[in-house]
């Protein structure tokens, strides 16, 4: 029986550039092979954090120093480095309603309180978050550490939070004196327009950025990194003590983003806009099973709206019985509920895969609401 991963974040295998790798892997072999047989410099690589600045540059239209940059192993370490210099048992963050999964089981292990926001077609709900906060001044407790937010192809919802919201969110953070973590690491993915300026290029005192190389080329390869203002920079690099981001992955990387760097992301940005439309044509042909899905401009995921009288967990029970992977709303959900929600992933699987698995997923839907209708009986 096939197996129909829709679970996975994955870039398209097809996209991966083995063959250019290889031949930029060579290369760094011959010149600069005795280079690795030593520690990296603690920040990683300087060329690739020049490719990083070069990015970012490119979607904020603002120098990035790569000083303020540091490599590290996948964004999900930068996450979990931010939470070990500013976190404590006990203490609260703000986060979106709905997050990326590895993100907040990061911050369960750290034992602090989520605040999720709820979030609407424009991202977090920044109306909602200055009510929680007034809330908290009011009670007198302390404040959150800090706010996390993917504004740019939210995961899971894979909304884009408009400027009007990013300007109104920096106020109020900076209103409260709470740093915001600006989780960008699905910004090179647009299908169409340039994503809003990030929250770091509009005020890099207060904010600290996370982006990766996981999405453009893929996890396998292990490579994020973070930017932040020099004291706050040394504050999380204190606790990095890996002895350095993987030097070879990043000189392989480096040596062949230099000069593939954009063609490569139009290319996979391509590929994936492909995929995401014959998601959505399968999902619009199956109404009873899939009652809405957001509409992403980009990123990987796809939020999809279930029945109300349908039981999640049946649904999945079903679902992996026939081989059929995907992101349960329980996993992205800040406070671990059962909601209805499910998301789809659709870098990773083939067109035929989404054409054959989610007629079948909607199936599961069915049987699961038919279940549900027989126990009220």
């Amino acid at each position: 029986m096939p197996v129909y991963n829709f679970g996975a974040g994955n870039p398209d295998p097809g996209s991966f550039p083995s063959q250019a790798l290889a031949e930029a892997t060579a290369r760094v072999l011959e010149g600069a092979g005795e280079t690795l047989v030593t520690y990296p410099d603690p920040k990683g690589h300087p060329p690739l954090r020049e490719i990083a600045a070069e990015r970012f540059k490119k979607n904020n239209g603002i120098d990035l120093p790569v000083d303020s940059i540091a490599l590290t192993t996948g964004s999900m370490q930068a996450i979990s480095l931010v939470c070990q210099a500013f976190l404590h048992p006990g203490d609260s963050i703000v986060t979106e309603e709905f997050s990326y999964s590895g993100s907040i089981n990061c911050f369960r292990k750290f034992g602090v309180r989520m605040i999720g926001i709820p979030v609407d077609d424009e991202g977090m709900n920044v109306d909602a978050l200055e009510e929680a906060l007034k809330d908290l001044a009011r009670r007198g407790e302390p404040l959150p550490k800090f706010i996390y937010t993917i504004a740019t192809n939210q995961n899971p919802t894979g909304t884009m939070m408009p400027v009007s919201r990013r300007e109104k969110l920096l106020s109020l953070a900076q209103s409260y004196g709470i740093p915001i973590v600006d989780d960008d690491c699905y910004a090179d993915l647009l299908f169409g327009e340039p994503a809003p300026t990030s929250f770091y290029a509009l005020d890099p005192d207060s904010v600290i950025y996370i982006g990766s190389f996981s999405k453009i080329m893929g996890p396998g390869m292990r490579l994020g990194f973070f930017a932040a203002k020099e004291e706050t920079l040394a504050q999380v690099l204190y606790w990095k003590i890996d002895g350095g981001t993987n030097n070879f992955a990043a000189y392989v990387t480096a040596e062949y983003l230099k000069d593939h760097l954009w063609d490569h992301v139009r290319e996979i940005n391509g590929i994936v806009k492909g995929k995401l439309d014959t998601v959505v044509q399968q999902l619009d042909a199956q109404p009873d099973a899939f009652l809405g899905h957001s509409n992403p401009k980009g990123g990987l995921f796809i939020w999809v709206k279930l029945p109300e009288d349908v039981d999640p967990v049946r649904v999945l029970e079903l679902a992996t019985e026939r081989n059929i992977r995907y992101g349960t709303g329980k996993a992205f959900d800040s406070q671990g509920r059962d909601v209805k929600y499910l998301r789809l992933a659709f870098g990773y699987a083939s067109h035929r895969d989404f054409e054959e698995g989610l007629p079948l997923l909607a199936d599961c839907v069915r049987e699961a609401r038919a279940i549900t209708l027989e126990a009220r009986v």
